[in-house]
């Protein structure tokens, strides 16, 4: 028996190389991350599908790995194992006329790259002038940035980030537009800590609470200064 398994009685079902193919089914019922695909160049390709589809991906395991399923009616590069028809493997995805890429590469330099989702969220490695690596929503509203905060290069994916007051050209931004940003540690302690200066900046208020007690140090001076009046209210001030 030659490896592989036993030679077939008819070539009618072999298929080597790799060979375009339409998604039609993403939901494998075994939960295996499988899908069918349609063969439109074979005879009755548009009607029939074929056996469930492995998917390559860049690495996988038990319950870890890259998980990313195409759509239905997406375009995809399959082969068959042993070029056994029965046997479809998906190689990739392939961009098309009708399904444009995220990234055109308008001027030729090659420097974004990333993941964008259907909705828009998109992760992009900016290897302009201006490096940075970004995760925004799809609205662009709500951003982390790290690396350099204005923009660089041609294309959809440009993109600068907000640029905190008081700060330099780069470093690390965490922004929203509009809402509200939320840091929260409920089971623990949230220290901030930097080896020079902390610096908050705020158009209107900054309100501090405590539950218990609220403690502010100085190791050489403390200063609090107000513009207009200031009330310290408590049953009793101790000063000095």
């Amino acid at each position: 028996m030659r490896g592989g398994g036993p030679r077939a009685e008819s070539l009618d079902a072999v298929q080597f190389g790799l060979h375009y193919g339409v998604v039609v089914q993403n939901k494998d019922p075994d939960g295996l991350n499988r899908i069918k695909v349609k063969l439109p160049w074979l005879d009755s390709g548009d009607t029939d599908q074929s056996n469930w589809a492995q998917l390559m991906t860049p690495m996988e395991g038990d319950k870890f790995g890259w998980h990313c399923l195409p759509d239905i009616n997406d375009a995809v590069i399959v082969m068959f194992l042993h070029g056994d028809i029965a046997q479809p493997v998906i190689v990739g995805g392939a961009w098309s006329t009708p399904d444009h890429p995220p990234e055109a590469n308008e001027d030729g330099k090659n420097n974004f790259r990333g993941y964008r989702s259907r909705a828009g969220h998109r992760m992009i490695l900016d290897d302009s002038g201006k490096t940075k690596v970004v995760i925004a929503d799809k609205t662009a509203k709500n951003v982390i940035g790290v690396g350099a905060f204005d923009k660089d290069g041609a294309g959809p994916n440009v993109c600068a980030v907000y640029k905190p007051p008081m700060s330099g050209d780069g470093g690390v931004s965490i922004s929203t537009m509009e809402g509200k940003l939320l840091i929260t540690c409920k089971q623990g302690t949230l220290k901030i800590k930097a080896e020079q200066n902390i610096k908050i900046n705020v158009l209107t208020s900054v309100d501090l609470k405590a539950g218990t007690e609220l403690k502010i140090e100085g190791q050489s001076a403390t200063k609090i200064t107000s513009t207009a009046p200031s009330n310290y209210d408590a049953p009793m001030v101790n000063i000095g």
